[in-house]
């Protein structure tokens, strides 16, 4: 099966989407299929075609070009990435997956859509804050028709049903998360990560992972932090990347984290493989979001036997359980400051709950099963719109 990917971004960048694109592309090749990743291209330096473990990645760069004196800026600025579309429109895959309202959108617009069947995934944690809002959503919804829709958690298929897609078109498919072996004990990955980062080597290590923006409410851990009875024996990594990321809140972060001297530390714009090791550092991870989609960070470290303390919102409530951690009020920096205190005080009970983390990580969210029920997808949607995709070639 040939499957086109169509994210409006990719490596380098990184953030829950780019991870999920890059791994489905990477598991779907490893697979057997044959998987073509159209995306944009942020820089001239940025190669136009790339092969990246196995995967053909096109970055269009149409948006990149020097501005046409002689061209209407608001007709360039909605139709030039369409150029981009040409080389999947010359060899059409089996089935094109979208990422994103923007990427189903350009997908329809190029009539890319009238050749393949789509399977559309959203990733817009919150789309009523985005330009366009809730308008721009029900415009994308009433003009761009899918084959199916490919919810990665119950909370994305509510938001696709809020839209005004139909229930029977939607599909759900927890997103999934690479398989990580772990390579050193807690010990071994604390001095190693104290080498590569600076995080002291002594204390309980609880990590938050996350662009610095107020949908992460990074503040809401140091606001219960500064309340943890446990406080004292407890080091916080703050670990995320300034892509995407909201430049004054991460300095008002990054101002909070520094008054709390090494006792917090705060990460930006590191290494996977400094990454890899805070995960297998960790003691435990929190995630106090505002809102969340799934909360794949949190599996990738639950992976490890970190047991979450997260917000108890849509998304994470389909991650976190009473067994694997906490579901808490993260308003209420109290209740969360004792929900971690809980966690960070018994290490029996750390114990326990780190294991079933890692036990529900690896068997509700591995790339092996969300590939495998992905590909359904696709296959149903290549049987389900063969009539009409054939019927637009007459």
């Amino acid at each position: 099966m040939h499957v086109g990917l169509v994210s409006t971004t990719y490596r380098p960048r990184r953030g829950g989407m780019e991870t999920h694109v890059i791994t489905l592309a990477e598991h779907l090749t490893a697979a057997g299929h044959e998987v073509t990743v159209l995306t944009n291209r942020d820089s001239p330096d940025q190669p136009a075609t790339t092969l990246e473990n196995g995967v053909r990645v096109l970055r269009g760069g149409a948006l990149l070009q020097p501005p046409d004196p002689n061209a209407v800026p608001w007709e360039r600025g909605l139709f030039a990435a369409l150029d981009d579309f040409a080389p999947l429109l010359d060899a059409p895959p089996d089935v094109v997956h979208t990422h994103t309202q923007a990427a189903l959108l350009l997908t329809h617009m190029s009539g890319l859509a009238q050749t393949a069947p789509v399977v559309a995934s959203f990733h817009e944690t919150r789309p009523e804050t985005e330009p366009g809002g809730w308008p721009r959503s029900r415009f994308v919804a009433r003009t761009c028709t899918p084959t199916l829709v490919l919810a990665g958690s119950r909370a994305f298929a509510r938001q696709a049903e809020g839209f005004g897609y139909p229930a029977e078109r939607i599909r759900t498919v927890h997103l999934g998360v690479r398989h990580r072996p772990r390579v050193h004990d807690r010990r071994v990955a604390r001095h190693f990560l104290a080498q590569a980062a600076g995080v002291p080597t002594d204390g309980l290590l609880i990590a938050l992972t996350g662009r610095y923006t107020p949908r992460k409410a990074q503040h809401r851990l140091l606001d219960a932090f500064e309340l943890m009875a446990t406080r004292a024996d407890c080091r916080v990594v703050l670990f995320g990347s300034t892509n995407g990321s909201d430049a004054a809140y991460l300095r008002y972060t990054a101002e909070r984290a520094a008054r709390h001297g090494d006792h917090v530390t705060l990460l930006t714009d590191r290494s996977d493989e400094v990454r890899d090791l805070l995960a297998e550092a960790t003691d435990l991870v929190t995630q106090p979001s505002t809102a969340e989609g799934l909360g794949l960070a949190v599996i990738e470290f639950m992976q490890h036997g970190a047991p979450a303390v997260v917000s108890d919102i849509d998304g994470l409530d389909e991650v976190v359980t009473p067994d694997t951690g906490r579901l808490v009020d993260t308003t209420d920096p109290a209740t969360y400051a004792t929900a971690l205190d809980e966690l960070a005080a018994f290490p029996t009970l750390r114990a326990h709950t780190g294991r079933a983390a890692a036990d529900r990580a690896t068997h509700n969210f591995g790339m092996a099963r969300c590939v495998a029920h992905t590909v359904s997808a696709y296959s149903e949607a290549i049987n389900t719109a063969r009539p009409l995709v054939g019927a637009a070639h007459v």
